[in-house]
Protein backbone atom coordinates (compact mmCIF):
# COMPACT_ATOMS: atom_id res chain seq x y z
CA UNK A 1 0.00 0.00 0.00
CA UNK A 2 1.69 3.20 -1.49
CA UNK A 3 2.19 6.31 1.21
CA UNK A 4 -0.35 8.72 -0.78
CA UNK A 5 -3.28 5.92 0.17
CA UNK A 6 -2.15 5.59 3.80
CA UNK A 7 -2.55 9.39 4.30
CA UNK A 8 -5.88 9.05 2.64
CA UNK A 9 -7.20 6.45 5.08
CA UNK A 10 -5.92 8.52 7.86
CA UNK A 11 -7.64 11.55 7.06
CA UNK A 12 -10.88 9.20 6.19
CA UNK A 13 -11.25 8.07 9.88
CA UNK A 14 -9.34 11.80 11.05
CA UNK A 15 -12.04 14.32 9.31
CA UNK A 16 -15.01 15.08 10.54
CA UNK A 17 -16.82 15.19 7.31
CA UNK A 18 -15.84 11.30 6.79
CA UNK A 19 -18.73 8.48 7.54
CA UNK A 20 -21.31 10.45 6.79
CA UNK A 21 -20.12 13.83 6.00
CA UNK A 22 -21.34 16.15 3.54
CA UNK A 23 -20.98 16.81 -0.20
CA UNK A 24 -20.39 19.92 -2.18
CA UNK A 25 -20.57 20.10 -5.85
CA UNK A 26 -20.80 22.15 -8.71
CA UNK A 27 -20.89 21.19 -12.54
CA UNK A 28 -20.50 22.82 -15.73
CA UNK A 29 -18.99 22.93 -19.52
CA UNK A 30 -16.55 25.24 -21.49
CA UNK A 31 -16.72 24.85 -25.32
CA UNK A 32 -13.67 23.41 -26.57
CA UNK A 33 -14.66 23.73 -30.55
CA UNK A 34 -11.50 24.86 -32.78
CA UNK A 35 -11.81 28.00 -34.38
CA UNK A 36 -10.93 27.00 -38.35
CA UNK A 37 -10.62 30.51 -38.77
CA UNK A 38 -7.42 30.83 -36.98
CA UNK A 39 -6.47 27.01 -35.83
CA UNK A 40 -5.11 24.64 -38.22
CA UNK A 41 -6.25 21.67 -37.05
CA UNK A 42 -6.05 17.99 -38.41
CA UNK A 43 -9.01 15.40 -37.59
CA UNK A 44 -8.31 12.25 -35.48
CA UNK A 45 -9.28 8.50 -35.30
CA UNK A 46 -8.35 6.75 -39.08
CA UNK A 47 -5.56 6.16 -40.62
CA UNK A 48 -1.88 7.25 -40.36
CA UNK A 49 -2.67 10.58 -41.30
CA UNK A 50 -5.23 13.53 -40.89
CA UNK A 51 -7.84 15.09 -42.20
CA UNK A 52 -8.41 18.33 -42.89
CA UNK A 53 -12.36 19.66 -41.31
CA UNK A 54 -14.51 21.42 -43.60
CA UNK A 55 -17.00 22.98 -41.26
CA UNK A 56 -18.53 22.14 -37.66
CA UNK A 57 -21.37 20.06 -37.64
CA UNK A 58 -21.96 20.61 -33.36
CA UNK A 59 -20.02 22.29 -30.89
CA UNK A 60 -17.05 20.29 -28.79
CA UNK A 61 -17.25 20.28 -24.74
CA UNK A 62 -15.47 19.63 -21.98
CA UNK A 63 -17.58 19.15 -19.25
CA UNK A 64 -16.75 19.12 -15.37
CA UNK A 65 -17.90 17.72 -12.02
CA UNK A 66 -16.26 18.79 -8.75
CA UNK A 67 -16.92 17.57 -5.65
CA UNK A 68 -15.63 17.83 -2.24
CA UNK A 69 -16.57 16.66 1.49
CA UNK A 70 -14.82 19.91 2.71
CA UNK A 71 -11.26 18.31 2.68
CA UNK A 72 -11.00 16.10 -0.16
CA UNK A 73 -11.79 17.54 -3.62
CA UNK A 74 -11.99 15.38 -7.19
CA UNK A 75 -12.69 16.84 -10.63
CA UNK A 76 -14.36 14.67 -12.92
CA UNK A 77 -14.20 15.10 -16.00
CA UNK A 78 -15.53 14.59 -19.52
CA UNK A 79 -13.55 15.87 -23.11
CA UNK A 80 -14.87 15.67 -26.12
CA UNK A 81 -11.26 14.24 -27.48
CA UNK A 82 -9.80 11.57 -29.31
CA UNK A 83 -7.47 11.07 -25.90
CA UNK A 84 -5.01 13.52 -23.48
CA UNK A 85 -1.88 12.28 -22.33
CA UNK A 86 -0.37 12.33 -19.18
CA UNK A 87 1.83 15.33 -19.37
CA UNK A 88 -1.51 17.46 -20.61
CA UNK A 89 -3.08 16.22 -17.20
CA UNK A 90 0.27 16.87 -15.26
CA UNK A 91 0.29 20.45 -17.13
CA UNK A 92 -3.36 21.15 -15.65
CA UNK A 93 -2.29 20.42 -12.18
CA UNK A 94 -0.38 22.89 -12.41
CA UNK A 95 -2.20 25.00 -13.72
CA UNK A 96 -4.81 24.75 -10.33
CA UNK A 97 -1.97 23.79 -8.12
CA UNK A 98 -3.32 20.49 -7.92
CA UNK A 99 -0.21 18.83 -7.35
CA UNK A 100 -0.92 16.39 -4.80
CA UNK A 101 -2.35 16.89 -1.36
CA UNK A 102 -6.33 16.46 -0.61
CA UNK A 103 -7.03 17.62 -4.05
CA UNK A 104 -7.03 14.99 -7.40
CA UNK A 105 -7.89 15.72 -11.43
CA UNK A 106 -9.58 12.33 -13.19
CA UNK A 107 -10.05 13.54 -16.72
CA UNK A 108 -11.30 11.17 -19.52
CA UNK A 109 -12.10 11.51 -23.22
CA UNK A 110 -14.79 10.18 -25.36
CA UNK A 111 -12.28 9.00 -28.01
CA UNK A 112 -14.27 10.66 -30.59
CA UNK A 113 -13.16 9.92 -34.24
CA UNK A 114 -13.96 13.33 -35.68
CA UNK A 115 -12.25 15.98 -33.42
CA UNK A 116 -8.59 17.76 -34.02
CA UNK A 117 -5.57 15.36 -33.50
CA UNK A 118 -4.19 15.94 -29.35
CA UNK A 119 -2.18 13.13 -29.58
CA UNK A 120 0.50 14.06 -32.36
CA UNK A 121 -0.30 11.27 -34.48
CA UNK A 122 -2.96 12.57 -37.34
CA UNK A 123 -1.09 15.20 -39.58
CA UNK A 124 -1.04 16.12 -43.15
CA UNK A 125 1.59 13.34 -43.59
CA UNK A 126 2.17 9.88 -41.71
CA UNK A 127 4.87 10.62 -38.88
CA UNK A 128 3.93 14.42 -38.63
CA UNK A 129 1.69 15.87 -35.73
CA UNK A 130 -1.59 17.17 -36.76
CA UNK A 131 -2.05 19.12 -33.22
CA UNK A 132 -2.48 22.55 -33.26
CA UNK A 133 -0.15 23.89 -30.59
CA UNK A 134 -2.65 27.28 -30.09
CA UNK A 135 -5.48 25.17 -30.17
CA UNK A 136 -3.98 22.55 -27.05
CA UNK A 137 -3.09 25.70 -25.11
CA UNK A 138 -6.49 27.14 -25.23
CA UNK A 139 -7.99 23.61 -24.73
CA UNK A 140 -5.91 23.01 -21.47
CA UNK A 141 -6.24 26.45 -19.89
CA UNK A 142 -9.92 26.21 -20.42
CA UNK A 143 -10.57 23.14 -18.85
CA UNK A 144 -8.36 24.10 -15.76
CA UNK A 145 -10.21 27.71 -15.91
CA UNK A 146 -13.35 25.33 -15.37
CA UNK A 147 -12.46 23.65 -12.89
CA UNK A 148 -11.42 26.50 -10.88
CA UNK A 149 -14.60 28.08 -11.46
CA UNK A 150 -16.26 25.12 -10.18
CA UNK A 151 -14.17 25.14 -7.30
CA UNK A 152 -15.63 28.65 -5.96
CA UNK A 153 -19.12 27.81 -6.04
CA UNK A 154 -19.48 24.57 -4.66
CA UNK A 155 -23.20 23.72 -3.26
CA UNK A 156 -24.56 20.81 -0.52
CA UNK A 157 -26.00 18.15 -2.72
CA UNK A 158 -26.44 14.71 -2.54
CA UNK A 159 -25.76 11.78 -4.82
CA UNK A 160 -27.78 8.95 -6.60
CA UNK A 161 -26.39 6.08 -9.07
CA UNK A 162 -27.85 3.31 -10.99
CA UNK A 163 -27.02 0.20 -13.37
CA UNK A 164 -28.08 -1.72 -15.48
CA UNK A 165 -27.54 -4.75 -18.86
CA UNK A 166 -28.24 -2.75 -21.82
CA UNK A 167 -28.71 -4.85 -24.99
CA UNK A 168 -26.50 -4.10 -27.23
CA UNK A 169 -27.78 -5.17 -30.21
CA UNK A 170 -28.13 -2.52 -33.10
CA UNK A 171 -25.99 0.07 -30.52
CA UNK A 172 -22.89 -1.86 -30.45
CA UNK A 173 -20.63 -4.79 -31.57
CA UNK A 174 -17.37 -6.63 -31.06
CA UNK A 175 -15.23 -6.58 -34.37
CA UNK A 176 -12.36 -8.80 -33.09
CA UNK A 177 -13.03 -12.22 -31.80
CA UNK A 178 -13.37 -13.29 -29.48
CA UNK A 179 -16.68 -11.11 -29.33
CA UNK A 180 -16.70 -9.92 -25.67
CA UNK A 181 -19.12 -6.98 -25.43
CA UNK A 182 -19.70 -4.98 -22.34
CA UNK A 183 -23.39 -4.25 -21.82
CA UNK A 184 -23.21 -2.27 -18.74
CA UNK A 185 -24.57 0.78 -18.76
CA UNK A 186 -23.82 3.23 -15.69
CA UNK A 187 -25.52 6.41 -14.38
CA UNK A 188 -24.92 9.14 -11.91
CA UNK A 189 -26.35 11.90 -10.67
CA UNK A 190 -26.15 14.52 -8.11
CA UNK A 191 -28.74 17.79 -7.35
CA UNK A 192 -28.98 20.08 -4.91
CA UNK A 193 -29.64 18.45 -1.54
CA UNK A 194 -33.57 17.96 -0.49
CA UNK A 195 -34.80 20.37 -3.09
CA UNK A 196 -35.35 17.69 -5.92
CA UNK A 197 -34.66 20.48 -8.45
CA UNK A 198 -32.92 20.21 -11.12
CA UNK A 199 -29.90 18.17 -11.08
CA UNK A 200 -26.09 19.76 -10.97
CA UNK A 201 -24.85 17.03 -12.85
CA UNK A 202 -25.81 13.54 -14.90
CA UNK A 203 -22.75 11.22 -15.61
CA UNK A 204 -23.12 8.30 -17.67
CA UNK A 205 -20.20 5.81 -18.96
CA UNK A 206 -21.10 3.32 -21.61
CA UNK A 207 -18.44 1.24 -23.87
CA UNK A 208 -18.61 1.43 -27.57
CA UNK A 209 -16.13 3.77 -29.81
CA UNK A 210 -17.57 7.17 -30.78
CA UNK A 211 -17.22 6.39 -34.82
CA UNK A 212 -20.06 6.47 -35.88
CA UNK A 213 -19.09 9.00 -38.17
CA UNK A 214 -16.26 7.17 -39.99
CA UNK A 215 -13.54 8.54 -42.35
CA UNK A 216 -15.59 10.19 -45.38
CA UNK A 217 -16.40 12.45 -42.44
CA UNK A 218 -14.76 16.10 -42.96
CA UNK A 219 -16.96 17.92 -40.16
CA UNK A 220 -16.07 18.20 -36.72
CA UNK A 221 -18.40 16.46 -34.11
CA UNK A 222 -19.12 14.90 -30.94
CA UNK A 223 -20.31 11.73 -32.50
CA UNK A 224 -23.07 9.78 -30.25
CA UNK A 225 -21.36 11.03 -26.94
CA UNK A 226 -22.50 15.02 -28.31
CA UNK A 227 -26.03 13.63 -28.70
CA UNK A 228 -25.86 11.63 -25.64
CA UNK A 229 -25.02 14.44 -23.37
CA UNK A 230 -27.19 16.92 -25.22
CA UNK A 231 -30.21 15.51 -25.00
CA UNK A 232 -29.62 14.56 -21.06
CA UNK A 233 -29.10 18.33 -20.64
CA UNK A 234 -31.87 19.47 -22.68
CA UNK A 235 -34.63 16.96 -20.90
CA UNK A 236 -32.88 17.36 -17.62
CA UNK A 237 -31.11 20.31 -17.46
CA UNK A 238 -27.73 20.56 -15.70
CA UNK A 239 -24.35 19.29 -17.20
CA UNK A 240 -23.70 15.75 -18.64
CA UNK A 241 -20.14 14.08 -18.18
CA UNK A 242 -20.13 10.94 -20.82
CA UNK A 243 -17.13 8.89 -19.76
CA UNK A 244 -15.76 6.08 -22.31
CA UNK A 245 -15.41 2.52 -20.71
CA UNK A 246 -13.32 -0.68 -22.37
CA UNK A 247 -13.93 0.20 -25.67
CA UNK A 248 -10.93 -2.05 -26.77
CA UNK A 249 -11.58 -5.48 -28.42
CA UNK A 250 -12.85 -3.28 -30.69
CA UNK A 251 -16.45 -2.40 -29.53
CA UNK A 252 -17.43 0.02 -32.39
CA UNK A 253 -20.83 1.62 -33.10
CA UNK A 254 -23.77 -1.46 -34.55
CA UNK A 255 -24.40 0.11 -37.94
CA UNK A 256 -23.87 -0.76 -41.51
CA UNK A 257 -21.46 2.62 -41.99
CA UNK A 258 -20.08 1.52 -45.19
CA UNK A 259 -23.50 1.77 -46.93
CA UNK A 260 -24.78 5.40 -44.97
CA UNK A 261 -24.26 8.58 -47.01
CA UNK A 262 -23.10 11.23 -44.28
CA UNK A 263 -26.12 12.73 -43.88
CA UNK A 264 -27.69 9.00 -42.59
CA UNK A 265 -24.23 9.03 -40.47
CA UNK A 266 -24.65 11.34 -38.26
CA UNK A 267 -28.66 10.35 -38.29
CA UNK A 268 -27.31 6.89 -36.62
CA UNK A 269 -25.56 9.03 -34.63
CA UNK A 270 -28.52 10.76 -32.87
CA UNK A 271 -30.58 7.66 -32.68
CA UNK A 272 -27.64 5.93 -30.77
CA UNK A 273 -26.45 8.80 -28.48
CA UNK A 274 -30.77 9.56 -27.61
CA UNK A 275 -31.18 5.71 -26.55
CA UNK A 276 -28.70 5.48 -24.64
CA UNK A 277 -29.30 8.84 -22.59
CA UNK A 278 -32.92 7.76 -22.51
CA UNK A 279 -31.90 3.99 -21.03
CA UNK A 280 -29.66 6.10 -18.73
CA UNK A 281 -32.31 8.76 -17.34
CA UNK A 282 -34.91 5.54 -16.98
CA UNK A 283 -32.49 3.60 -14.46
CA UNK A 284 -31.82 7.20 -12.55
CA UNK A 285 -35.44 7.15 -12.15
CA UNK A 286 -35.80 4.54 -9.27
CA UNK A 287 -32.14 5.69 -7.60
CA UNK A 288 -32.24 6.66 -3.80
CA UNK A 289 -30.43 10.18 -3.19
CA UNK A 290 -27.56 9.94 -0.54
CA UNK A 291 -26.23 13.49 1.20
CA UNK A 292 -23.39 11.95 2.83
CA UNK A 293 -20.93 9.62 2.82
CA UNK A 294 -17.09 8.85 2.01
CA UNK A 295 -14.86 10.87 -0.28
CA UNK A 296 -11.42 9.09 -1.19
CA UNK A 297 -8.64 9.09 -4.12
CA UNK A 298 -5.63 7.08 -4.73
CA UNK A 299 -3.55 6.60 -7.50
CA UNK A 300 -0.17 4.85 -8.24
CA UNK A 301 2.41 5.92 -11.18
CA UNK A 302 3.52 3.41 -13.35
CA UNK A 303 6.97 3.21 -15.83
CA UNK A 304 6.00 0.85 -18.81
CA UNK A 305 8.26 -0.02 -21.61
CA UNK A 306 7.71 0.96 -25.15
CA UNK A 307 8.08 -2.29 -27.18
CA UNK A 308 5.75 -1.21 -30.58
CA UNK A 309 7.94 -1.25 -33.20
CA UNK A 310 5.91 1.53 -34.85
CA UNK A 311 5.97 3.48 -31.78
CA UNK A 312 10.00 3.29 -31.65
CA UNK A 313 10.07 4.18 -35.09
CA UNK A 314 8.47 7.45 -34.31
CA UNK A 315 10.14 8.05 -31.19
CA UNK A 316 10.23 11.81 -31.37
CA UNK A 317 6.37 11.98 -31.75
CA UNK A 318 5.41 9.75 -28.57
CA UNK A 319 7.55 12.95 -26.14
CA UNK A 320 4.86 15.00 -27.25
CA UNK A 321 2.56 13.87 -24.26
CA UNK A 322 5.40 11.34 -22.23
CA UNK A 323 8.68 11.90 -20.89
CA UNK A 324 11.20 9.04 -22.03
CA UNK A 325 13.26 7.46 -19.39
CA UNK A 326 15.38 4.54 -18.58
CA UNK A 327 13.88 1.45 -17.37
CA UNK A 328 15.51 2.71 -13.86
CA UNK A 329 13.49 6.22 -14.44
CA UNK A 330 15.92 8.62 -15.47
CA UNK A 331 15.32 11.24 -17.77
CA UNK A 332 16.83 10.70 -21.41
CA UNK A 333 18.22 13.49 -23.24
CA UNK A 334 16.35 15.47 -25.79
CA UNK A 335 18.65 14.06 -28.93
CA UNK A 336 17.95 10.11 -27.45
CA UNK A 337 14.33 10.18 -29.66
CA UNK A 338 15.73 10.80 -32.71
CA UNK A 339 18.62 8.83 -31.89
CA UNK A 340 16.87 5.65 -31.23
CA UNK A 341 14.46 5.89 -33.62
CA UNK A 342 17.51 6.16 -36.03
CA UNK A 343 19.35 3.00 -34.39
CA UNK A 344 15.86 0.87 -34.59
CA UNK A 345 15.63 1.77 -38.23
CA UNK A 346 19.39 0.94 -39.21
CA UNK A 347 20.01 -1.43 -37.08
CA UNK A 348 16.77 -3.23 -36.25
CA UNK A 349 16.35 -4.50 -33.52
CA UNK A 350 17.01 -2.26 -30.46
CA UNK A 351 18.70 -3.95 -27.77
CA UNK A 352 16.14 -3.79 -24.95
CA UNK A 353 19.15 -2.45 -22.62
CA UNK A 354 18.23 0.91 -24.73
CA UNK A 355 14.48 0.31 -24.63
CA UNK A 356 12.67 3.50 -23.58
CA UNK A 357 10.19 3.80 -20.64
CA UNK A 358 7.49 6.16 -20.14
CA UNK A 359 5.08 6.86 -17.18
CA UNK A 360 1.48 6.27 -16.81
CA UNK A 361 -0.77 6.91 -13.90
CA UNK A 362 -3.69 4.34 -13.37
CA UNK A 363 -6.40 5.86 -10.23
CA UNK A 364 -9.36 5.11 -8.17
CA UNK A 365 -12.21 7.35 -7.00
CA UNK A 366 -14.77 7.22 -4.67
CA UNK A 367 -17.56 9.34 -3.82
CA UNK A 368 -20.09 7.52 -1.44
CA UNK A 369 -21.96 4.67 -3.27
CA UNK A 370 -19.90 5.53 -6.20
CA UNK A 371 -16.16 3.55 -6.97
CA UNK A 372 -14.37 4.87 -10.65
CA UNK A 373 -11.30 3.14 -11.69
CA UNK A 374 -9.03 5.04 -14.27
CA UNK A 375 -7.93 3.07 -17.32
CA UNK A 376 -5.06 4.74 -19.35
CA UNK A 377 -5.82 3.66 -22.59
CA UNK A 378 -8.61 1.16 -24.24
CA UNK A 379 -8.39 -1.95 -22.30
CA UNK A 380 -10.39 -5.56 -24.13
CA UNK A 381 -13.33 -6.33 -22.85
CA UNK A 382 -12.30 -9.85 -21.68
CA UNK A 383 -9.83 -8.14 -19.41
CA UNK A 384 -12.14 -6.60 -17.21
CA UNK A 385 -15.23 -9.34 -17.71
CA UNK A 386 -13.95 -12.35 -18.98
CA UNK A 387 -16.62 -13.62 -21.35
CA UNK A 388 -14.68 -16.17 -22.68
CA UNK A 389 -17.51 -18.87 -21.99
CA UNK A 390 -19.75 -16.75 -24.35
CA UNK A 391 -22.02 -14.99 -21.61
CA UNK A 392 -21.01 -11.58 -23.15
CA UNK A 393 -21.67 -12.40 -26.95
CA UNK A 394 -25.05 -11.43 -27.43
CA UNK A 395 -26.26 -13.59 -30.18
CA UNK A 396 -22.96 -13.40 -32.30
CA UNK A 397 -20.91 -16.56 -32.53
CA UNK A 398 -18.09 -16.13 -29.81
CA UNK A 399 -15.68 -17.11 -32.80
CA UNK A 400 -16.23 -15.94 -36.32
CA UNK A 401 -16.20 -18.72 -38.59
CA UNK A 402 -14.37 -17.43 -41.00
CA UNK A 403 -11.67 -16.23 -38.79
CA UNK A 404 -8.27 -17.81 -40.68
CA UNK A 405 -6.25 -17.03 -36.97
CA UNK A 406 -9.25 -17.62 -34.01
CA UNK A 407 -7.87 -16.52 -30.37
CA UNK A 408 -6.41 -20.00 -28.52
CA UNK A 409 -9.13 -19.31 -26.04
CA UNK A 410 -7.67 -22.39 -23.94
CA UNK A 411 -4.37 -20.26 -23.07
CA UNK A 412 -6.98 -16.84 -21.98
CA UNK A 413 -6.49 -15.76 -18.50
CA UNK A 414 -8.70 -16.86 -15.64
CA UNK A 415 -10.41 -14.47 -13.18
CA UNK A 416 -11.78 -13.24 -11.09
CA UNK A 417 -11.34 -10.40 -14.02
CA UNK A 418 -11.06 -6.59 -13.03
CA UNK A 419 -15.01 -5.80 -12.63
CA UNK A 420 -15.20 -8.70 -10.11
CA UNK A 421 -12.77 -6.98 -8.36
CA UNK A 422 -13.62 -3.61 -8.13
CA UNK A 423 -16.25 -3.86 -5.20
CA UNK A 424 -18.18 -1.05 -4.52
CA UNK A 425 -21.79 -0.87 -4.73
CA UNK A 426 -21.82 1.39 -8.08
CA UNK A 427 -18.06 0.24 -9.70
CA UNK A 428 -17.58 2.06 -12.68
CA UNK A 429 -14.32 1.12 -15.15
CA UNK A 430 -13.36 4.40 -16.87
CA UNK A 431 -11.00 4.10 -19.90
CA UNK A 432 -8.98 6.50 -21.68
CA UNK A 433 -8.24 8.24 -18.18
CA UNK A 434 -5.60 10.67 -17.68
CA UNK A 435 -3.73 9.28 -20.22
CA UNK A 436 -3.76 6.94 -23.63
CA UNK A 437 -1.24 3.84 -23.89
CA UNK A 438 -3.79 2.60 -26.88
CA UNK A 439 -5.03 -0.51 -26.92
CA UNK A 440 -4.84 -2.83 -23.60
CA UNK A 441 -4.69 -6.36 -25.52
CA UNK A 442 -4.63 -9.77 -23.31
CA UNK A 443 -1.16 -11.38 -24.15
CA UNK A 444 -1.86 -14.43 -25.31
CA UNK A 445 -3.95 -13.12 -28.06
CA UNK A 446 -0.94 -10.65 -28.93
CA UNK A 447 0.19 -11.69 -32.42
CA UNK A 448 1.71 -8.96 -34.40
CA UNK A 449 5.29 -9.57 -35.40
CA UNK A 450 8.25 -7.21 -33.65
CA UNK A 451 9.66 -6.25 -37.50
CA UNK A 452 10.65 -2.41 -37.93
CA UNK A 453 6.84 -1.42 -38.64
CA UNK A 454 5.09 -4.57 -37.39
CA UNK A 455 4.26 -6.38 -40.88
CA UNK A 456 3.01 -8.27 -42.16
CA UNK A 457 0.46 -8.68 -39.92
CA UNK A 458 -0.67 -11.58 -38.68
CA UNK A 459 -4.04 -12.93 -40.59
CA UNK A 460 -7.62 -12.36 -38.40
CA UNK A 461 -8.49 -9.58 -36.87
CA UNK A 462 -5.09 -7.89 -34.99
CA UNK A 463 -5.33 -4.37 -35.64
CA UNK A 464 -5.17 -3.27 -32.11
CA UNK A 465 -1.31 -4.78 -32.10
CA UNK A 466 -0.15 -1.80 -34.27
CA UNK A 467 -1.97 0.88 -31.83
CA UNK A 468 -0.50 -0.80 -28.44
CA UNK A 469 2.66 0.42 -26.42
CA UNK A 470 3.11 -3.84 -26.26
CA UNK A 471 2.61 -6.90 -24.31
CA UNK A 472 4.23 -6.29 -21.54
CA UNK A 473 1.73 -3.32 -20.47
CA UNK A 474 -0.94 -5.50 -20.02
CA UNK A 475 0.67 -7.64 -17.31
CA UNK A 476 1.84 -4.87 -15.26
CA UNK A 477 -1.24 -2.52 -15.81
CA UNK A 478 -3.15 -5.90 -14.19
CA UNK A 479 -0.80 -6.79 -11.21
CA UNK A 480 -1.09 -3.18 -10.45
CA UNK A 481 -4.73 -3.00 -10.46
CA UNK A 482 -4.57 -6.15 -8.37
CA UNK A 483 -2.21 -4.71 -6.03
CA UNK A 484 -4.66 -0.97 -5.82
CA UNK A 485 -8.09 -3.69 -5.02
CA UNK A 486 -6.34 -5.99 -2.85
Amino acid sequence: MDRKYCLSLLLLFASPFAHGGKFFAAAGKVDITPDLKKETVWLAGYGAKGRKPQGIHDRLYARAMVVSDGQRTVALVGLDSIGIFREDVERMRRLLGWNGGERYLFISATHLHSGPDTLGLWGRFPGVSGVDKRYHRRMIESIAGLIRDLSSRLEEAEIAAAGTILDPRGLCKDSRDPVVIDPELNAVQIRPKGRGDAPIATLVRWSCHPEVLMRDNFHITADYPGELCAHIEGKNGGACIFQSGVVGGLLTPDSDKTKQSSERQFSESRRIGRKVADAALKILQGASFRASGDLMFESKILRIPVENSRYLLFLPSLTFGHRLMDREGRSLSRLAPYYLALRHLVFFPLPERLSPWIETEISRVRIGPVEWLGIPGELFPELALGGYDGRFRFGHPLIGPSNPNPPELAQAPRGPYLRQKLKGKHGILVGLANDELGYIIPEYDFQATRGRIMEPRPSGTHYEETNSIGPSATRMLMQAYGEMLD
